[in-house]
């Protein structure tokens, strides 16, 4: 079967919250699987049951060639970029940080700084919940998780910015130095303190039985780094500004907080943070009657295959009462985020914890990103307020 060609360029500045969705929706109904001549060349696939199946083969989709199209030499992310043997054993190395006990016993934690945020910003009245709310919330907990010092992840943001600022290669690798010389200070301190945390622990760690060399070690902290603050960074900010633009949703939720979990599992599926992945061919493989040839880049689009019609009714629409749970914004497979547990709890309680104030509003327009990284898509600025000033008990 011929494939049709489509010009669709994940990296143009241009997307905002109207012309993404309406791409993707474009691309669903193209078919299966769809050529861009851009960057080199590459395929696009959008459809659910074809995204998951691609995710789910490891050995003929690789990661090994990155996750980004273009990928850029130097910037290999552990484990993403990696296929088994080694990314078994990289992904354990996360794990270790992120376990179910660890995850739950931090509940009482998440629940108490979620609350610190939230009352800060009402006291404050309101203001950008991207910088006030959404960024404090990864930032306090890759302190308390993996150990880095306040001062070094309040560099992050602005570093991870500078990164994907500019787009180039250039850029790029001058912003990964510049993390690495920010978390080269808190793996100095760790060394001479030895504090009883996850960073410590990391020094000492082994891969395949041999000890971990200090590029493993930067990789895997600036996985943390970015990736932990990213996702949920765009997750908080989405969630507030599905809130903020329907009142009847946020009355459903004050009536009942405890649908949280299905308002978390409905905003992942209908605006995936994530949005998209590359992968490369190992063999020539067949997508829906169509060719793929091997050694071909693939982009899976995931948050395309969360509005697919074929697999969710209405999909374009918010609707906590769908079976959402088999999204993909977590990926699935073994390159499934190993923090996705951690997320849902943060993004539950802070929901729960909301309903303790005033419904919020949209005080301005917000400002949406493009694809950051090719990848990422969310709010640059969410200006908010509250409906009255005093808490409820």
């Amino acid at each position: 079967m011929a494939s049709p060609i489509e010009r669709f360029d994940h990296l143009s500045p241009s997307w905002n919250d109207s012309t993404l969705w309406d791409a993707y929706e474009r691309l669903l109904s193209a078919g299966p699987a769809i050529y861009s001549p851009l960057h080199g060349g590459y395929w696009i696939i959008s459809r659910y049951s074809d995204v998951k199946a691609a995710l789910r083969d490891h050995q003929t989709f690789s990661s090994a060639s990155g996750h980004r199209i273009p990928m850029v030499d130097g910037m290999s992310s552990i484990p993403i970029d990696y296929d088994p043997p080694l990314h078994t054993h990289y992904r354990s190395l996360l794990t270790r940080a992120l376990t179910p006990d660890s995850i739950r016993d931090l509940q009482p934690w998440l629940t108490s700084m979620i609350s610190e945020v939230l009352a800060s910003f009402h006291q404050s009245g309101g203001g950008d919940a991207v910088a006030d709310v959404a960024l404090s919330i990864p930032l306090r907990v890759l302190t308390k998780i993996v150990g880095f010092s306040p001062a070094t992840v309040a560099r992050f943001r602005e570093l991870t910015e500078d990164i994907w600022r500019h787009g180039t290669a250039e850029s790029q690798l001058r912003g990964r130095a510049a993390l690495v010389e920010a978390v080269d200070r808190d793996i100095d301190e760790h060394r001479a303190r030895r504090p009883d945390d996850y960073l410590t622990w990391l020094l000492d760690a082994e891969v395949d039985g041999r000890p971990i060399d200090i590029g493993e070690i930067h990789s895997v902290l600036l996985t943390l780094a970015v990736a932990g603050h990213e996702t949920t960074l765009n997750s908080v900010s989405t969630l507030l500004y599905l809130l903020a633009s329907d009142s009847s949703l946020q009355q459903r939720l004050r009536a009942d907080p405890g649908v949280a979990p299905l308002y978390v599992e409905e905003m992942l599926r209908l605006r995936t943070p994530a949005q998209m992945f590359a992968r490369r061919t190992t063999r020539e493989v067949e997508v829906g009657g169509t060719t793929i040839p091997e050694g071909s880049w693939v982009l899976l689009l995931n948050a395309a295959a969360n509005r697919d019609f074929r697999q969710f009714e209405h999909p374009n629409e918010f609707d906590i009462h769908r079976s959402a749970r088999g999204h993909l914004a977590f990926g699935w497979g073994i390159h499934q985020c190993v923090g996705s547990a951690l997320a849902r709890s943060e993004l539950r309680i802070l929901l729960e914890t909301l309903c303790q104030y005033p419904p919020i509003t949209l005080a301005a327009d917000p400002t949406f990103t493009a694809i950051e990284a090719g990848t990422h898509f969310g709010l640059r600025k969410l200006p908010l307020s509250f409906a009255d000033s005093a808490p409820r008990s």
